[in-house]
């Protein structure tokens, strides 16, 4: 079976056979590892770097109602490494590769260039936070301070250390996944 990448698309894909809507598909086209992609997004391991890529749409309601799910064909337009649309119909496919917008990809290289500048903030703050944690851990004990010499250590610990609502929770590692989820702004409601 092996691994496979999934695509998301905003516009559903019908199956022909019972009509169901299908929000994306998987396919082994690329790098096959388990990768999530969007129309806009950078396809590593595209064996195209600009074309039509044929795969086939697989409809969970059909697998789960027991019927023979139709071998019904969705293809990728693939511009530049970058996937601009999923077409059910070849005809629609070649005519969006032949019209693919070109301030559509400044737009999704914008977004792709944002995100991973994103995605690096986050890393860079979690790891941080859990390497501060780990000097914590492994700091041999202090010795009791009293005075100016107390409240200077204590304001030195305020910049360089964590939080103590993080350092005396009873599980540290989830108060510092949940205050780097929620600084990152993937908070759910």
């Amino acid at each position: 079976m092996g691994m496979f990448d999934t695509i998301h698309v905003k516009k559903p894909l019908i199956c022909p056979v019972c009509g169901a809507e299908e929000f994306s598909l998987q396919t082994k086209h690329f790098d096959s590892c388990m990768a999530h992609f969007k129309i806009g997004s950078v396809l590593s391991g595209s064996p195209v770097l600009i074309g039509i890529i044929k795969e086939s749409l697989w409809c969970d309601a059909c697998h789960k109602a027991g019927r023979q799910s139709a071998d019904s064909s969705v293809y990728l337009i693939v511009w530049h490494s970058l996937l601009t649309a999923v077409e059910q119909d070849f005809a629609n496919a070649e005519a969006r590769l032949a019209a693919v917008d070109r301030l559509d990809l400044i737009a999704w290289l914008d977004e792709a260039q944002r995100e991973a500048a994103r995605w690096a903030r986050n890393y860079h703050r979690l790891f941080s936070d859990v390497s501060r944690w780990h000097e914590h851990l492994m700091r041999p004990p202090e010795p009791e301070l009293t005075g100016a010499e107390a409240e200077r250590h204590r304001a030195l610990r305020r910049i360089f250390s964590l939080p103590d609502e993080i350092l005396t929770a009873p599980d540290p590692l989830a108060a510092i996944l949940a205050a780097n989820k929620q600084a990152s702004g993937d908070v759910e409601d």
